[in-house]
């Protein structure tokens, strides 16, 4: 339940960018300050207290007004930049012996206002980066820590601001966001954190705001002057992707770890099998920074062997007998939102199977599965990108991160 709050947030953050009109900011370069207190939710382990802290500090470079780009146009001047964020999860007390360790993340982001008022705006952001924790389960030492299983995991954040401008250069603000940590099941276990939080920030431009009225920056020259260069990209594309990445079957944390009674003799560390896909999309370009098209998918699973392995020595020979089969091959089609701000996109997608995958009796599939992820197409080299992404099943658990390179067509 808590993973689908986190990604509606997501979805609606996303549809908001492509809807709601920001006013213009100028040329900046910024440093923010953030506090934050959270709750952490509970996922099948009971926590004594939900209650933590964390900080952040960002720079933020706002995109320059009379530099003829269309897309910071297109998305009323946004600010981007770096992060760097102190979790302090150890604060979260779980039932003895067993502790969470504080999260360390470098992440960029990506902050829009979309209300302006005077020296009063609000808007949202989203975070995207790498933590590390070095505190990770153990089945003797740290037996009920199923959250952590790997040093470094994935930090992806959506939120929400409204700050106010004073004194020219300073600027305080109240957040909101939502964060969530994991590892992208390339190792086991792969629970996941999930956390709201609400803090204050106060930040510093290094170009004081010149204000007035209703807090135009400009007489709206220069957005003519861009709308009148930016080319017309309405109509059909189409990409071919090629990806793949790592993924731990939970057929073998069953068998060599829940199963397993002697803690001492229980797997920690668990193999890390490839899964692939090939895609085609086509996609509409309805305006400079969305499109909408469909997905057809092709998977490859090469671990299927080791999934009738394990059931066979979980549930005997002729329940596998009897069960659903297995076959490598699974299909996949899907509806696809993107959105472009300069050489990358974002995108997310909802699929189903139309042809139920055979993975036996341990298969880690649903009927249905969830993308998301970020493409780079690299200026010199065309239309070729690289691209990152998490593929999910029932809107509840990672099935691998997959690393891709494609073109768009």
């Amino acid at each position: 339940m808590k993973t689908r709050v986190f990604q509606a947030a997501v979805i609606s953050l996303l549809v908001l960018s492509s809807t709601a009109a920001a006013q213009k900011r100028r040329d900046n370069f910024s440093l923010e300050a953030r506090g934050y207190g959270g709750y952490l939710f509970e996922n099948k382990v009971d926590f004594k207290n939900h209650y933590f802290g964390s900080a952040d500090i960002t720079a933020g470079f706002t995109s320059d007004l009379t530099g003829g780009d269309a897309y910071s146009a297109a998305y009323g001047y946004p600010t981007y930049g770096l992060g760097a964020c102190a979790c302090f999860l150890s604060d979260i007390s779980l039932p003895e012996p067993s502790s969470l360790g504080n999260f360390y993340s470098l992440y960029g982001f990506f902050e829009r206002d979309v209300f302006r008022y005077r020296n009063f705006t609000a808007g949202y952001s989203l975070e995207f980066g790498g933590a590390y924790n070095p505190v990770r389960y153990d089945p003797v030492i740290n037996p009920q820590n199923y959250y952590v299983s790997s040093v470094i995991m994935v930090h992806a954040a959506a939120g929400l601001h409204a700050k106010w401008r004073f004194a020219g250069n300073f600027e305080a603000g109240v957040r909101f966001r939502a964060k969530h940590y994991s590892n992208g099941r390339s190792a086991l276990p792969n629970y996941g954190l999930n956390m709201l939080e609400a803090g204050l920030s106060l930040g510093y431009y290094f170009i004081s705001d010149q204000r007035s009225g209703g807090g135009s920056f400009t007489d709206g020259t220069a957005d003519f002057e861009i709308a009148e260069k930016t080319p017309s990209v309405k109509g059909f594309e189409f990409h071919i992707t090629v990806g793949g990445g790592p993924h731990c079957t939970g057929s073998d944390w069953n068998r060599y770890n829940r199963r397993v009674e002697e803690p001492s003799e229980r797997e920690t560390d668990f193999r890390m099998y490839p899964r692939f896909s090939v895609s085609a999309d086509a996609m509409y370009r309805y305006c400079l920074k969305a499109g909408t098209g469909l997905l057809l998918e092709a998977f490859f699973i090469p671990d299927i062997k080791t999934l009738e392995k394990n059931d066979r020595a979980i549930y005997g020979d002729d329940a596998v007998d009897e069960g659903p089969g297995y076959s490598p091959f699974a299909m996949g089609i899907a509806i696809v939102q993107e959105f472009h701000f300069r050489n990358f996109a974002v995108w997310g997608a909802l699929g189903i199977y139309p042809f139920k995958p055979k993975l036996g009796l341990s298969g880690d599939v649903s009927w249905n599965y969830q993308k998301g992820g970020v493409r780079y197409y690299v200026p010199k080299w065309g239309d070729i990108f690289f691209g990152l992404a998490v593929k999910a099943n029932d809107f509840q658990e990672s099935e691998y991160m997959e690393f891709s390179i494609g073109i768009r067509l």
